[in-house]
This record gives structure tokens, sequence and C-alpha cells, in this order.
């Protein structure tokens, strides 16, 4: 978490660069605040940790403008909010894909034309969690996975949420198992829910 803003801090030059060349983020709350404090976020920024939110629209709230923020300078912003879920911010709408069939990365809007777009997705409830280390990492592998496959933000956030799901457990840090893409996670048309955080 200490180097999450690293890209952006030192180094003008390298600054500028980073800021051109980095098309997504995975970060965490603390994470988000640490990059938005780097590329001179003006207001507060949110200090409590998980738990700390009596519920999910206080999180939200503090997580939004920040994510909006972060968001005109990375084209793609996915804060991973624990058990809560995921809230992704782009310039664009859910369906559009984040790569096309060739696998060429489609380019959203430019912060001049359009503005930033927030969803949240909520965690999955599981009966069963083993352990809570790789989670994360699991999450963005199988976001990452969906999105160089051309699916759109809802199924790629599916995918992603069941090999987060396949982490929790696990025994290790990677699941001895995930899945294929004949797993109905991946069909187009069982994305996963959203809501619009902001119109």
């Amino acid at each position: 978490m200490r180097i999450a803003d690293r890209p952006f801090a030192g180094d003008a030059r390298l600054a500028a660069l980073a800021k051109r060349a980095i098309k997504f983020s995975s970060p965490n709350m603390q994470e988000l605040a640490q990059i938005a404090r780097s590329l001179g976020y003006p207001g507060p920024l949110p200090t409590k940790s998980m738990d700390e939110y009596a519920t999910v629209d206080e999180l939200l709230a503090d997580v939004t403008p920040v994510g909006i923020f972060v968001n005109a300078t990375i084209d793609h912003v996915l804060v991973t909010l624990g058990h809560h879920g995921v809230a992704v911010f782009r310039r664009t709408g859910p369906t559009v894909p984040f790569f096309d069939g060739n696998g060429q990365y489609q380019q959203p809007a430019s912060t001049s034309t359009v503005s930033s777009q927030g969803r949240f997705y909520p965690g999955r409830t599981l009966a069963h969690i083993v352990n809570v280390s790789g989670a994360g990492d699991s999450f963005t592998s199988g976001f990452i996975v969906a999105a160089l496959s051309g699916r759109s933000e809802p199924v790629c956030v599916n995918v992603a949420l069941e090999a987060a799901g396949c982490a929790l457990q696990s025994r290790g840090a990677v699941a001895e198992r995930y899945f294929d893409a004949t797993h109905p996670c991946w069909a187009e048309q069982k994305g996963a829910e959203y809501r619009a955080l902001y119109n």
C-alpha cells in the first residue's frame, strides 16, 4: 500500500509518462486515497478502515468523489471494497468492452468530452471462507482475462468475483482450482448486477 502512488510521485517526467501510460488500476480504498493525494486531490481523503463504515452507502459516499478524480487520469479504476464489492469508474457505459474482438484497447472518451461514470457491484456472500489472502489478486486476474476476451464490464466483474470466491475458499493465496470459459459467469447475458453511483 505504501507504494501505490509511486508512478505518480517523485520525478515529474516519469509521473507525466505514468499519467499517459497507465490505463487500469485496481486499488483498495487506502491505495486509492494515496494515488489521489499524489495526483493533487483537493479535498479531504477517506481515512476510515472498511470496518468503521456503518453502511455501504456511507462507504460509497467517501469512495465516489475520489474515484471520479482518479478516473480523470486513469481510464479504468476498479476500487476493491473487501466483502462489500467493487466500485468501477470509467468514462464510458458498462456495455462498452475494454478491448475489441482483435484484442485492441478501446480508448474511452477524453475527460473534456465525457465525465466519469461510476457503478457499484455488490460482493457475494460465501457460506465458507477459508482464507482472505489473494482474493484481491484473483479478482484482478479474473477481470483482466475477461477484459482481454472482449467482454462487457458486468461480465468482467462477474468473472472477477467468481475468481475471488475461488481464492476465498482455498487454503493458499492462489486457489487450487479456478474455472474455464464454459463457466456460467462468462455468459454475456448474466453479467454481475450493479447500481449507478451517480448520473
